[in-house]
């Protein structure tokens, strides 16, 4: 029988945010910082085609931007990380729908894999707690992140795989940087 006495490594917070526009992203970001500290890298932002889901509640023209952010945290952090996105997303509802004007999905990265949190389950999710599940949406080997079958169509652009990649490099220098783990 095994004994947990070592604390998981810290992981690098990301997030995608979907909005109408990039001001809303911004201001998202913005105030997502108190919890989830600066962000530190951005991809551009781009078009969201991928998908009608959202159409419904948001809109027909939607950006989206992946960031990660300065400090490395827990990864059972994610949890609290999603339910707090949650709060923020309804500080942005629209006054005349209260449907919601931006999206935030926070996630990790660590070395093997990039990790997302949603409230949706599915056969590949696994519950981890107050209605969240985590979802292993990349996994690196061979020197590059590698698309599951069920990952998410924007995930598998090449600017979602260059910025990820870009990620995992910081957080190897961060944890290089804070000494042996």
């Amino acid at each position: 029988m095994s004994l947990l006495t070592k604390e998981p490594t810290k992981v690098k917070l990301v997030a995608a945010l979907m909005a109408q526009s990039e001001e809303l992203i911004g201001e998202a970001l913005f105030a997502l910082e108190p919890d989830f500290g600066a962000p530190d890298l951005s991809s551009p932002t781009f078009w969201f085609t991928h998908s009608d889901y959202y159409r419904d509640e948001m809109g027909k023209r939607l950006v989206k931007r992946f960031c990660s952010f300065d400090e490395l945290v827990d990864p059972g952090d994610i949890m609290n990380l999603k339910l707090k996105a949650i709060a923020c997303e309804k500080e942005f509802l629209a006054q005349d729908t209260l449907g919601r004007t931006v999206n935030i999905d926070p996630g990790y990265l660590d070395r093997m894999k990039l990790v997302l949190s949603t409230t949706k389950n599915a056969s590949h999710r696994i519950y981890i707690g107050n209605g969240i599940y985590g979802n292993v949406e990349l996994i690196y080997r061979s020197g590059a992140f590698t698309c599951l079958e069920w990952t998410y169509p924007d995930y598998r652009e090449s600017l979602a795989l260059g910025f990820f990649r870009e990620v995992r490099e910081k957080y190897l220098g961060q944890l290089r940087s804070e000494g042996p783990v």
